[in-house]
């Protein structure tokens, strides 16, 4: 679809600064990696990299033997924008994903966030 801007880094850095903030589940199918945090989720339908205890992952349309699990019950520290195309959420053990999105006419990456009233937030890259 789109690429990132600082505005959804923002966001994700308003969730991250409430106590209660953690990854709770991870998700992975051969359609996307979905990460759901406390409040919030994101679906990734593009490549994610992660940092997990030093060493290098990467999802790319099909599950594989990543760690992926060792990223539940951790807390994010902050979201960054390293480009338009890749957005970084740095946890506080040190470990760390890279989000992908790409241009063109399918979403990459998918962030539900809770409603407001009767009206559904979601934010489509």
């Amino acid at each position: 679809m789109i690429l990132f801007n600082e505005e959804i880094a923002a966001t994700l850095n308003q969730y991250f600064e409430k106590e209660d903030e953690f990854v709770q589940s991870i998700q992975l199918a051969t359609w996307g990696l979905s990460i759901q945090f406390n409040n919030f989720s994101v679906c990734c339908n593009a490549r994610v990299f992660a940092s997990i205890k030093g060493k290098e992952y990467e999802w790319d349309d099909a599950p594989n033997s990543g760690p992926w699990g060792a990223l539940c019950r951790q807390i994010p520290e902050k979201a960054v924008l390293k480009s338009p195309n890749v957005l970084t959420i740095a946890f506080i053990s040190g470990d760390s994903i890279d989000i992908e999105t790409e241009e063109g006419p399918y979403e990459s990456v998918i962030f539900d966030f809770p409603p407001q009233g009767e009206t559904l937030i979601m934010e489509i890259f």
